[in-house]
């Protein structure tokens, strides 16, 4: 007769030991991004309007770091209410512990290591599984000044043809 699986303990309390130090790590980062959005709004706001292409392009990154540090604490702010509310260390796709090791490296995650390789959640969210990484297949080769090429990078000085030393 088959045996039944051993019951999971609760995430909070596979992490009891590890969770002061889990809040603390992630209670930093919430404070550093919030630190983070206030300058990077104070520099939007002496900002005046972007006369020149330099001063267009600072205003795009500091827009796409607002828009990164505004995603991170999301998922801080994420991670803090799973603890609070006991589901901490679970996966957010199959409801597997997601290992200590993972959680200590990466205190924001929500998907065990089987899940984060399977393709993006159809339910469109911004933190599951392969949303970090692009959904479309990437060339195979990049050229030296970054862009995708399908085919490997040729160097300017090398002759398209080769030349024949006979006249």
């Amino acid at each position: 007769m088959p045996r039944a699986p051993a019951p999971q303990a609760a995430p909070i309390e596979r992490l009891a030991h590890h969770l002061p130090e889990l809040s603390a790590v992630l209670e930093d980062q919430r404070r550093f991004r919030l630190e983070q959005l206030a300058e990077l709004g104070a520099l939007e706001a002496a900002r005046g309007p972007a006369p020149t292409a330099a001063d267009a392009a600072r205003r795009e990154v500091l827009v796409k770091v607002a828009e990164a540090a505004r995603q991170a604490l999301a998922d801080i702010d994420i991670a803090l209410a799973l603890i609070a509310t006991g589901d901490y260390g679970r996966c957010g796709g199959c409801r597997a512990d997601i290992p200590v090791r993972l959680l200590r490296a990466i205190p924001t995650s929500r998907w065990c290591l089987d899940c984060r390789q399977r393709p993006a959640h159809t339910d469109g969210s911004a933190t599951g599984p392969g949303s970090r990484h692009r959904s479309h297949a990437r060339p195979a080769f990049r050229t030296p000044r970054g862009h995708h090429s399908r085919r490997p990078h040729r160097p300017r000085s090398a002759p398209r043809h080769p030349v024949s030393s006979n006249p």
